[in-house]
């Protein structure tokens, strides 16, 4: 492998560990509007949930907290301590389990509102 090929691998490692940072961000922007459309369904003053339906509400809140933290260390500069290579899949399967989190919590979500 030449100088050249070098640089252009090392370009694409970068551009797609930026690619994975801006989709951790988006990830955290829904993230908030979905925990506060739950919270406040959750602590309504009128009881507007069943029983079965405050479980699933609060279901949905426990998968999405936890798939904040992996998304905040995805957000970390994990590729200034580390192999970029290996911060980039480090990333990727933290964003996986993230978002398989996610989308349990909407399940929930989905289950509660139904």
């Amino acid at each position: 492998m030449n100088q050249t090929e070098k640089t252009n691998v090392e370009s694409d490692v970068v551009h797609r560990l930026r690619d994975l940072n801006q989709k951790a961000t988006q990830l955290l922007t829904f993230l908030s509007f979905a925990l506060v459309a739950a919270i406040l369904l959750e602590t309504s003053q009128v009881s507007v949930l069943t029983a079965c339906q405050k479980i699933a509400v609060k279901w949905s809140l426990r998968f999405w907290v936890f798939s904040l933290f992996p998304i905040l260390v995805v957000v970390l500069p994990i590729q200034e301590i580390v192999n970029r290579n290996h911060a980039r899949l480090f990333k990727v399967v933290l964003l996986w389990i993230a978002v398989l989190l996610i989308i349990s919590g909407a399940v929930a979500f989905l289950c509660a509102v139904w």
